[in-house]
């Protein structure tokens, strides 16, 4: 049986309502980077089934805030289809929240995002206690550390049981096409620690050109020779993809000549169903049918 086709990253989320506000600034980064329109489970699946796509790693977006409840809900409702990386607020300090969300069984790991608007720097010691967590009980993190992948290759190279996985092959998005060249090399550097692995998430996002965006080719092959076939997680971050969900599942499937059909098998699911530890045999589309679209 071929390996179910995972998204490693999909935000969903509710509309900002007065029962459930978001922080400061926070619509104002949605619309200047996502959909305007929220994107729910059952729309999602219906999105998913369209393009080929058997299951999704649900990330909730840092612009509503610390909230996990929708994204829950959406998995627990079809945990055959989803699973999530819960925001985790590191200014707490506190692991206890952070244990009680993984009692979860479709919470399956931790995301978090270095912005100055969110988590600030990735070495700041004020999460050296979420390091020291996660490592310990051996839970996989997801995070956005653009631009400061020096601090990131420090705490991985200090904490070599700390499973780490790098967003949108560690761009900034200041620059794209064959300007992200420096940007790529820096995270090509990261590759000789094995605890580090690298979503190749978004990809179109950092190209001007049509589908199949040749620039980003010799790119995406650099980090194939660098992280090996193992080591990589395909995905969209569909709510900002540029281009179409069925063209971003056949650029990988079919126009990265240096992918064999098993590689394909391996960055498009097989791999990061092994490193969140979520069975191959649970394959399914889901059967999520409300919501608040």
């Amino acid at each position: 049986m071929p390996a179910p086709v995972v998204d490693a990253q999909v935000h969903v989320w509710l509309p900002e309502a007065v029962d459930r506000p978001w922080p400061a600034g926070g619509a104002e980064r949605a619309l200047a980077m996502h959909r305007h329109e929220p994107i729910s489970g059952p729309s999602l699946l219906g999105e998913m089934r369209a393009a080929g796509v058997d299951r999704a790693v649900l990330v909730p977006p840092f612009f509503e805030g610390y909230r996990n409840d929708y994204a829950v809900a959406c998995a627990t409702e079809a945990p055959d289809a989803f699973r999530v990386m819960a925001r985790v607020d590191l200014r707490t300090g506190d692991p206890g929240p952070v244990r009680e969300l993984l009692r979860d069984p479709v919470v399956a790991g931790i995301r978090l995002v270095f912005l100055p608007a969110d988590a600030g720097r990735v070495d700041d010691p004020a999460a050296e206690w979420l390091w020291a967590f996660a490592e310990e009980q051996q839970v996989p993190v997801m995070l956005l550390a653009s631009g400061q992948l020096d601090a990131l290759a420090r705490i991985a190279r200090s904490r070599p049981g700390l499973r780490l996985a790098v967003d949108h092959l560690g761009l900034t998005g200041q620059v794209t096409d064959a300007a992200i060249a420096p940007e790529i090399d820096a995270l090509v550097a990261l590759s000789g620690l094995e605890n580090v692995s690298v979503k190749v998430t978004a990809a179109p996002c950092y190209s001007t050109e049509p589908y199949p965006y040749p620039a980003l080719h010799p790119f995406l092959r650099r980090l194939y020779d660098a992280y090996g076939p193992r080591r990589l997680f395909w995905g969209s971050d569909l709510s900002r993809l540029r281009g179409s969900y069925p063209d971003l599942v056949r650029l990988f499937r079919e126009d990265l000549d240096f992918l064999s059909a098993e590689d394909v098998e391996a960055v498009m699911g097989a791999n990061v169903l092994a490193w969140l530890g979520w069975p191959v045999a649970d394959q399914g589309r889901g059967t999520l049918s409300s919501g608040r679209d």
